[in-house]
C-alpha cells in the first residue's frame, strides 16, 4: 500500500501531470508528421522524433535556441513559416528543400490563450516528395472505384460536342453536377447556380445553354453588380424614346430583348436592386417585358439562368432580396463545390489549363510531374480562376520548355506575407500588431469581394462585425454592403 504522503492532493496532481506529459510525448512521437513547438520569442521548445528525422535537426542541439539562429546556420532553410506567424499571428505554409534534396511542406499555426495572447507556434512538417509518391500509388488503386468510367467518358464526349471540353469532370461531385445540368438543359426551367467566386458558374451556365434546344440562339451574360443602380432597368429591360433625359432617339433594346429566343445569364443576381427584382419576377411569371417609359408589354421568349456567390436565403430573411423571386429562380438549384472539396479534379484541370494557355499564347511549355504534384497539394481560395491565373503566370514567365517545382515555389513565395511591403511590423504592442494584421486582412477582403456579406462569409465572421471593423479602420464600404 502507498504511504499517506503519496495520497496527498499535491502528489496526485504531480502524478496526473506526469501521466499527461507521458501521454503527450507518446502521441507526438507516434506521429509520422514532424511536430515542433516554438515560443512567442521564437525559441524551440519541443520537437518529436519525426521532426528530427525529416529535417535533420537534432533536439539536443536546438531546444532553447532561436529561429534566427537556425536561419543563420549554413544548410538550413531561410524561408520560415514560423517567423511569418510570429510577425502576423496568422497561419503560414512554406516549402523548403531538405539536405537530402527532398521537398518539405511546412505549416505553422498560432496557438492563443483565451485573451488572444500568443502562447506558441505549432510547426507541422511533411516530406512532400515521399507523400507525392504514395499519393500516386493510392490514386492508381482507387482509380476505377471512385468514378463510373463509362459515365464520365460519356459526359466528356458531350462536353466536347458542346465546345466546352475544358470543363473537367473527374470527381464524383462534378460528374453528378454536370449530369444534372445536361439532363435539365432542354427544359425551359429557371436555374440558380450557387458557388464561391471563381468556381466556374459562368462556364456551367454556358454548358446548359449549349446543351439545350436554344444552342443556336444568343447567350447573353450580365454581371448585375457591374451595372450602376440608376441604369439597371434601362440596360436590362430597354427604354422608349423620351423615357428620360439623354435617352437615345427611337429608344433602345435591353439585354433581355437581345437574348430573345436564347438564354440570359444573370451573374451576381444578389446585387440586383430590389426595384428591379419586381420587374424580373414579372418577366419570369408571365413572359412579358415592358420597356422603361412604355405602357405596352412585349412577349418574350428567353430562358433565365442566375448565379450568386452570396447566400440568397439569408438576404431574403433580412429583406434585402425578394423571397418570391428566390423561390422562382431556384426551380433548379445547382451548387458548384469549391476546388478544395474536389481534389480529384486538380491534376486534370491543371493539364487542361496548360493546354489552353499554350494554345492561346502560342507557347509550348509544360509542367513537370513534381510541379503538378506541388500544385495539387496547395489550396486555392480563388478556386479555378486563381489556379488559372497562376498557370498563366507560370507559362508566360517560364524560361524553358518545362516549368519545374522551383518555379512553382517562387510563384507562391511571391505572395508570401514575408515578402510583402505591408507585412506587419515586429515593433509595437501585441494589440497594435494584431490590429495592423486585422486591418490588412479586411482591406484585402474588401478588394477581393463584391460586398460585406461576401467578406463576412469568407472571413467567417458576422456581416455586422465586418461593417463595424471597416468603419474602425477607415476602409471604404462596398455598394449594397
Amino acid at each position: 500500500m502507498g504511504s499517506a504522503k503519496d495520497s496527498t492532493p499535491e502528489r496526485r496532481l504531480e502524478r496526473e501531470l506526469s501521466s499527461q506529459q507521458t501521454l503527450l510525448d507518446a502521441v507526438m512521437n507516434a506521429s509520422y508528421d514532424g511536430i515542433c513547438l516554438i515560443s512567442p520569442s521564437g525559441r524551440f521548445l519541443e520537437m518529436n522524433e519525426a521532426f528530427q528525422h525529416i529535417t535533420g535537426l537534432r533536439r539536443e542541439d536546438w531546444i532553447g535556441r532561436t529561429i534566427d539562429e537556425m536561419r543563420a546556420t549554413p544548410g538550413t532553410a531561410r524561408n520560415s513559416a514560423a517567423l511569418q506567424v510570429l510577425k502576423g499571428s496568422y497561419p503560414a505554409t512554406t516549402l523548403v528543400n531538405a539536405q537530402g534534396g527532398e521537398l518539405l511542406l511546412v505549416t505553422a499555426n498560432p496557438h492563443f490563450d483565451e485573451s488572444g495572447e500568443l502562447l506558441s507556434v505549432i510547426l507541422n512538417v511533411r516530406n512532400f516528395t515521399q507523400l507525392s509518391s504514395l499519393k500516386r500509388q493510392l490514386e492508381r488503386h482507387r482509380g476505377e472505384a471512385a468514378l463510373d468510367e463509362l459515365e464520365r467518358s460519356h459526359l466528356e464526349s458531350r462536353l466536347r460536342n458542346s465546345g466546352l471540353d475544358d470543363f473537367v469532370v473527374k470527381s464524383p461531385a462534378m460528374v453528378e453536377l454536370v449530369s444534372t445540368a445536361m439532363q435539365i438543359a432542354d427544359y425551359d426551367l429557371t436555374v440558380l447556380i450557387e458557388g464561391e467566386t471563381g468556381v466556374g458558374k459562368g462556364v456551367l451556365a454556358n454548358l446548359i445553354h449549349r446543351s439545350s434546344r436554344r444552342r443556336g440562339k444568343s447567350f447573353i451574360q450580365v454581371n448585375c453588380g457591374a451595372i450602376p443602380e440608376s441604369l439597371v432597368e434601362s440596360e436590362l429591360f430597354g427604354y422608349e424614346s423620351g423615357a428620360f433625359t439623354g435617352s437615345a432617339p427611337g429608344g433602345k433594346q435591353g439585354l433581355f430583348e437581345a437574348a430573345d429566343g436564347g438564354t440570359i445569364f444573370l451573374d451576381e443576381i444578389g446585387e440586383l436592386p430590389k426595384s428591379s427584382q419586381a420587374k424580373l419576377l414579372q418577366i419570369l411569371d408571365d413572359k412579358m417585358l415592358t420597356r422603361v417609359g412604355s405602357a405596352s408589354p412585349r412577349r418574350l421568349d428567353v430562358r433565365v439562368i442566375a448565379a450568386t456567390n452570396r447566400r440568397l436565403r439569408d438576404l431574403a430573411r433580412v429583406g434585402e432580396f425578394r423571397a418570391d423571386l428566390l423561390y422562382r429562380l431556384e426551380t433548379i438549384p445547382l451548387f458548384i463545390p469549391p476546388l478544395r472539396e474536389r481534389p480529384e479534379d486538380l491534376a486534370a484541370l491543371i493539364e487542361k489549363l496548360v493546354e489552353s494557355c499554350n494554345r492561346e499564347y502560342g507557347t509550348e511549355r509544360s509542367l513537370s510531374a513534381a510541379a503538378v504534384e506541388l500544385l495539387e497539394g496547395c489550396e486555392f481560395p480563388g478556386n479555378v480562376r486563381e489556379l488559372k491565373n497562376k498557370i498563366v503566370r507560370l507559362i508566360l514567365t517560364g524560361t524553358g520548355p518545362e516549368i519545374d517545382v522551383d518555379a512553382v515555389r517562387r510563384e507562391f513565395e511571391r505572395e508570401s506575407p514575408e515578402t510583402q511591403a505591408d507585412a506587419p511590423s515586429a515593433n509595437g504592442s501585441m494589440k497594435a500588431r494584431l490590429e495592423e494584421v486585422e486591418r490588412r486582412i479586411l482591406s484585402e477582403a474588401s478588394d477581393r469581394c463584391s460586398s460585406t456579406y461576401e467578406m463576412a462569409e469568407q472571413l467567417g465572421i458576422d456581416q455586422s462585425s465586418v461593417v463595424r471593423k471597416m468603419k474602425k479602420y477607415g476602409i471604404a464600404k462596398r455598394r449594397n454592403g
